[in-house]
């Protein structure tokens, strides 16, 4: 398949997209630095506590432990919801699909447990492959690469459905989808020399495209019309 015409098709999905993919991306950016900035502020707060030492308040020390495992799941929860949400956006943007929306962003919640679930999984296996050395690892990345996109389409899947499924139709692709992400390296270099600005528009270029590339390899529905038998 050709890189050029995913990215083509990407970049005209996106100018006809009913809801803004740049919006939708800075909605996930604001997100995403609030948690980070909250994650900043328990940072500190821990090597407050550090210089402390044997002088600092129990209570302190017990008020943060609690507030970072509080931080801890809210962050997991978040973060989970809107990754899913994310691609089932781009999914949208990239099949033309007229019902999308600003709150498709948050729609994983309705199977959270199932996306959060998936997520461990491929986590799971990746490491394990990694155990036997660096290459496999990466494989099984590139293996497992499709399983988010194959649960927001049907989240009525389960989750080693979802496994099998990215493990099918990756076979004979996983150095083509390699290459597909290598080629926009300059494009995440113009995001991190712009302080992440160029990111509003090169993030949903990016996915966008990937969803692109899993409709090109997921295996294709065939639809049989009824006929009019004439005897």
């Amino acid at each position: 398949m050709s890189r050029l015409a995913l990215k083509m098709d990407a970049k005209d999905a996106m100018r006809e997209a009913l809801v803004s993919p740049y919006m939708v991306t800075i909605i996930l950016g604001v997100i995403t630095i609030v948690l980070s900035a909250v994650q900043g502020f328990l940072d500190i707060w821990q090597g407050m506590i550090d210089n402390a030492g044997a002088y600092g308040d129990i209570g302190q020390t017990g008020a943060f432990a609690a507030s970072s495992v509080i931080f801890v799941i809210i962050n997991i929860i978040i973060s989970t919801i809107i990754q899913f949400g994310y691609q089932s956006y781009c999914l949208k943007v990239a099949n033309r699909d007229n019902t999308m929306s600003y709150s498709d962003l948050f729609g994983s919640v309705r199977y959270f447990f199932k996306a959060l679930g998936l997520l461990l999984m491929v986590s799971l296996l990746t490491f394990l492959w990694a155990l036997l050395f660096i290459i496999p690892g990466i494989i099984a990345a590139y293996r497992y690469s499709q399983a988010i996109f194959v649960l927001v389409e049907d989240p009525s899947k389960g989750i080693m459905q979802c496994i099998r499924e990215s493990k099918e139709m990756m076979v004979g692709h996983k150095w083509e989808f390699f290459v597909l992400e290598l080629s926009f390296i300059l494009w995440q270099l113009l995001g991190l020399v712009t302080c992440g600005l160029a990111f509003i528009y090169v993030y949903p270029y990016m996915k966008v495209t990937f969803a692109n590339y899993y409709n090109a390899v997921k295996p294709k529905t065939v639809v049989y019309e009824e006929a009019t038998v004439f005897e």
